[in-house]
């Protein structure tokens, strides 16, 4: 098999398994039927990936790239400080709900190994904690926070919030049917969180 072959096929395998996965969760989402998906043998897929786990980890690249790609644009919006973050707050969240099983893939699964990545997969790993790190930068260059407003733990919590929200509404634990908080309208719950969120640090 040629090198592009094998390229086009590891490519094929990670989007496959992310369909999958999407459709069935994890516990569904297995070689044979990945390979059953692809229309290939499962040996095929051993050539390039060593387990359902070696997948996972790639899955969690490819997909911190893409949520990095769906946040980073506002970076460069012509719009001021608070308005930026509300964009970039929103568009995470806004991944985290459209892409519900690789959030949980990305967020929720067995912690990364911190002590064997080299410093550049540590670096691509933090992307879009790097990106609210920005956001919160440029709003310091721009006076748009109040003083005393540490901005790495700024980051922090802003990412832990919405990390949170986005979890809690992943998981199901709001709903029209829940007994303290019933949830009918979501995008107004949102609206009103990723508000919050800004004005919790701004002047």
């Amino acid at each position: 098999m040629s090198r592009r072959c094998n390229a086009g096929l590891r490519e094929a395998i990670i989007q496959t398994s992310l369909e999958l996965g999407s459709q069935l969760g994890e516990e569904g989402l297995t070689m044979r039927g990945i390979a059953s998906r692809l229309g290939v043998s499962a040996t095929a897929l051993y050539q390039h990936f060593e387990s359902k786990a070696s997948i996972l980890r790639e899955i969690r690249v490819y997909g911190i790239d893409l949520m990095y790609d769906a946040i980073s644009p506002a970076l460069q919006e012509n719009v001021d400080p608070a308005e930026r973050m509300r964009l970039i707050t929103r568009r995470y969240i806004d991944f985290a709900r459209e892409n519900k099983w690789l959030y949980s893939v990305l967020m929720e699964h067995d912690q990364l190994e911190w002590a064997e990545l080299t410093p550049e997969d540590i670096s691509r790993s933090l992307r879009p904690l790097t990106a609210v790190r920005q956001a919160v930068a440029q709003g310091r260059e721009a006076g748009a926070w109040r003083d005393g407003v540490n901005d790495e733990l700024a980051a922090f919590q802003l990412w832990a919030s919405v990390h949170g929200l986005c979890s809690l509404l992943n998981n199901g634990r709001f709903n029209e049917q829940h007994p303290a908080f019933p949830l009918s309208d979501e995008r107004s719950l949102i609206d009103m969180f990723v508000e919050g969120c800004v004005r919790s640090i701004s002047k």
